[in-house]
């Protein structure tokens, strides 16, 4: 199949030309043998994919790997802030994410040897959160990005191998990135280095890691945790109603498919039991009626579960889909990022607008009048760009684009650690063209400040979704 994807792309590169006109061969290939990841994966079990997607991608030269596990009381400490924030919502949630099967969160620091980091005055660190739709991918599959991120920005990288989908439900993700949060605060003294001050630190995520970062950011907000320095959203995923547009966009060329929703993959063990239990959750939700209704009707899918991640009836809860929090201000700066080609542009688009103006863009209709009654309503110091012609987290192929990304990230990262000395300049929204030219969003991007749909399933069927 890899052959194949390969003779063929290259014919049709030569032939008929790429997709968009700056991209070169290497980029093509990279983006069809992706794309064909996804289109095939109904083929083979879930279990199969996570470790197929799991795999150790190269290390940058001279960054090095030290591997250890974070201890599980920093899951209680955790666990207990997000039942004092998650009460509202308890009733459509499943309680295993309480119950540890291990012995801890698999961890690792991408560093220099010998970096000195210990000793200088600001200690950067960027705790890393992976991509893979919450389901797939590790921290090991990320190393091409955590190392260049180490290497660009001069600092220590704490990636997490949080708890995947399905075999682990909301809230774990969420549990463990915020145990690993305060693993920094707080560390033991055998961690070979002290409590980090919170302004040192930045959240990182891509695509899934990039909304659990935001949903982090929510989450330490909401229970009055000290606030971490900045957030970094590349492609970020924080709608999970898929509500937005460019979703189901036809024109799109992204390598990421429209949404099917649910489980599309092969039957095995771990399918069966997760779908046994979805609908034992549902029907307890639905039939006992132990609390008041947070969903819209919208998500009540004759066809099963939207997301695998977390039941319907939660789709709407701010740490699932941060994007339709009740407000999105008092956050620390933000910088989001997105290809113009992907389909999560719009919904970082709409974050970013209620993020710096929330009360003027404020959350879905089923909502109303909740942002009065938040009381984080200080607009949020927000960067986003949309760069031209480029898909889904297109960081991981090379492209000038890829270079001026992570030249923006490593300002922003050394701003908001205060590295720099220099103030934040306002909040902004910039369009980058691939000639790396500065310039306002374009008409198709405004389309989504004005939708109406806002936290709404489209009413799609799977079988038009594929």
């Amino acid at each position: 199949m890899v052959d194949f994807v390969k003779f063929s792309t290259t014919i049709s590169h030569y032939l008929i030309g790429p997709p968009r006109p700056s991209w070169d061969l290497n980029f093509h290939l990279t983006w069809a043998r992706i794309k064909s990841t996804f289109k095939y994966s109904n083929a083979i079990t879930i279990e199969q994919k996570q470790m197929g997607t799991s795999r150790p991608a190269p290390v940058k030269a001279d960054v090095t790997i030290n591997e250890f596990k974070i201890d599980n009381k920093y899951r209680h400490e955790a666990q207990a802030h997000l039942e004092k924030i998650l009460k509202p919502y308890e009733h459509v949630l499943d309680t295993e994410w309480k119950d540890l099967k291990d012995d801890g969160i698999n961890t690792e620091w991408i560093q220099f040897p010998n970096d000195g980091w210990e000793k200088r005055e600001i200690r950067k660190t960027i705790l890393f959160l992976h991509g893979g739709g919450y389901y797939l991918c590790s921290k090991e599959s990320h190393r091409g990005i955590t190392s260049s991120l180490a290497k660009k920005a001069d600092t220590r990288v704490l990636a997490i191998n949080y708890r995947l989908a399905p075999q682990n439900q909301f809230p774990a993700a969420l549990q463990d990135a915020l145990a690993a949060y305060l693993y920094l605060l707080n560390p033991p003294k055998d961690a070979g280095f002290e409590s980090l001050n919170p302004k040192n630190i930045v959240i990182t995520g891509v695509s899934a890691g990039g909304g659990l970062s935001l949903a982090l950011g929510l989450a330490i907000r909401d229970a009055g945790l000290p606030s971490c320095a900045g957030i970094v959203g590349w492609s970020p995923f924080v709608d999970l109603t898929y509500s937005t547009p460019s979703i189901t966009d036809d024109e799109s060329v992204d390598y990421i498919s429209k949404p099917t929703g649910g489980i599309d993959h092969a039957e095995s063990q771990v399918t069966k039991e997760f779908k046994e239990k979805a609908a034992a959750l549902t029907a307890k939700i639905k039939n006992q009626n132990l609390g008041p209704k947070i969903w819209h009707e919208s998500f009540d899918r004759p066809d099963g579960r939207l997301q695998i991640y977390a039941p319907n009836e939660g789709l709407a809860i701010p740490y699932v889909s941060p994007m339709l929090a009740e407000s999105l201000g008092d956050l620390p700066p933000l910088l989001l990022v997105a290809g113009d080609d992907e389909r999560l542009r719009d919904e970082a688009i709409y974050f970013a607008h209620r993020s710096v103006e929330p009360a003027k863009y404020k959350g879905p209709s089923y909502n109303a009048g909740k942002f009065e009654k938040s009381p984080f309503q200080v607009p949020t110091n927000t960067t986003l760009e949309i760069y031209e012609e480029m898909p889904h987290v297109f960081q991981i192929i090379e492209h000038a684009s890829t270079t001026m990304s992570y030249e923006r990230t490593v300002e922003f990262i050394n701003r908001v650690t205060n590295t720099l000395n220099e103030p934040l300049p306002p909040s902004s929204y910039n369009c980058i063209s691939v000639k790396g030219e500065f310039g306002p969003l374009k008409e198709h991007h405004k389309k989504v400040l004005n939708w109406e749909k806002i936290g709404i399933v489209p009413n799609i069927t799977r079988n038009e979704l594929k």
